[in-house]
């Protein structure tokens, strides 16, 4: 039985990086833009730090997830913009790919042709998500909302 739990553990271990990519995304990340508090997902999934003002950086308590909100109103420049950005700091390009892809997808982006493979971009309404790692570098998964791109769509 013992020897059940812990091939349990280490399999789930090994999905948690795509797991944990993808409920961000689709917890925190596609809510925040849409104008949603992610405040109960974020609490939820384990986030702390500060958590008022316009830029927000929190991340899990191990540094493994750093989650970046920021947003303005466009009063001045008339445009509404909201980002979420995602560093996974466990997995790589090919876990994040494998966490985003479906969910998007599912949610109807659309993914932008001819880009390369390590640097994806899907859009929907006013919301475009995109994908990169440089080398040496963490991934990085970008979300964001601009009210101007709303419109013209």
């Amino acid at each position: 039985m013992l020897v059940l739990a812990l091939a349990v553990s280490l399999a789930a271990a090994a999905q948690a990086p795509e797991v944990m990519t993808r409920s961000v995304l689709t917890d925190v990340c596609l809510p925040f833009v849409a104008g949603e508090d992610p405040q109960g997902p974020l609490d939820f999934l384990g986030f702390v730090g500060p958590g008022q003002g316009e830029t927000r950086q929190l991340q899990t308590e191990d540094s493994a997830y750093i989650v970046r909100l920021s947003a303005s109103d466009g009063e001045a420049s008339g445009d509404t913009r909201r980002t979420c950005v995602i560093v996974p700091r466990r997995g790589g390009i090919d876990a994040a790919l494998s966490a985003v892809r479906r969910p998007l997808l599912d949610a109807g982006f659309v993914a932008e042709t001819g880009l390369p493979a390590d640097r994806p971009i899907w859009t929907r309404g006013g919301v475009t998500v995109s994908l990169r790692q440089n080398e040496g570098r963490s991934v990085v998964i970008r979300v964001s909302y601009s009210g101007l791109d709303a419109e013209a769509g």
